[in-house]
């Protein structure tokens, strides 16, 4: 017998609204780490005695990485375009044009959620 956890919407608009960002960042974060890896390498294969293509698999491995990460941007933010789009008709966060889940007014008021 599982336990069952409830949420009120105004708990959960705001652990969106705190967790999202920070999964972006996290992509971004990811993606700067594997450039300054990407120079290191390139910079590490002109060093004397080492052959022109040493590590090019890897280095092609790290690019694929790297094209992975971005990929995974853009379905980052088809999924905050998403929830965006959840918390409006849900009349979580306000109906604007620059609302986010990050600055979006939160609607707390429970009798606002029954009257929409």
């Amino acid at each position: 017998m599982g336990v069952t956890m409830s949420i009120t919407i105004s708990a959960a608009t705001a652990r969106i609204a705190r967790q999202l960002p920070e999964a972006e960042l996290s992509l971004d974060s990811a993606l700067l780490a594997s450039a300054r890896l990407m120079e290191s390498m390139l910079l590490a294969r002109q060093a004397d005695g080492v052959a022109t293509f040493t590590g090019q698999t890897a280095l092609m491995r790290l690019a694929k990485t790297q094209r992975t990460l971005l990929e995974s941007q853009n379905d980052m933010l088809r999924v905050h375009q998403e929830l965006l789009g959840i918390g409006r008709d849900i009349h979580a966060i306000a109906d604007e044009p620059e609302a986010c889940p990050e600055n979006g007014r939160l609607i707390e008021d429970a009798t606002l959620l029954r009257s929409a």
